[in-house]
């Protein structure tokens, strides 16, 4: 059991055992991913899909530009998400540790393949720093309007 009782392990496994689920398309093709759980669940699963995919994403630049797009132009909730946040005033009951439980996913595979990334494990650690305390205005906000 992990942190204040959730099953953080079992979030971490869950997402990580969702990707062979797929059925990779050849290269170039379009792909539908709907989430019954939502798009938190979702967002994560496509991200993981595309890093592991997709050499670029393996990259500083690469990852930064998975980010922006898919996270922070999606308009994922990160006020709402990281509630405990150094700049939050939001509800307790939206908080919900998904960007971080995406960065510890990536974390897993970096374990497994550092080699294929040309990042390190302190840029996850940067990441998740900035989401809870963004000293430049990244991860502020719900949406790209409020940032």
């Amino acid at each position: 059991m992990g942190c204040n009782g959730i099953h953080w392990d079992g979030f971490c496994s869950f997402m990580l055992l969702s990707l062979p689920t797929f059925s990779f398309p050849r290269e170039g093709a379009s792909v539908l991913v709907h989430g019954s759980e939502g798009t938190d669940s979702t967002l994560q699963v496509t991200s993981l899909a595309q890093i592991i995919l997709d050499p670029r994403c393996r990259t500083i630049r690469g990852f930064e530009a998975l980010i922006v797009r898919e996270w922070l132009q999606a308009g994922h909730p990160f006020q709402q998400r990281c509630a405990q946040s150094a700049y939050s005033n939001s509800k307790q009951k939206w908080e919900a540790p998904v960007f971080l439980l995406f960065l510890e996913c990536v974390w897993q595979i970096h374990r497994q393949f550092p080699c294929s990334f040309e990042f390190n494990e302190q840029f996850l650690l940067m990441l998740f720093e900035h989401a809870y305390a963004s000293q430049f205005g990244t991860f502020l906000g719900n949406n790209e309007n409020e940032r």
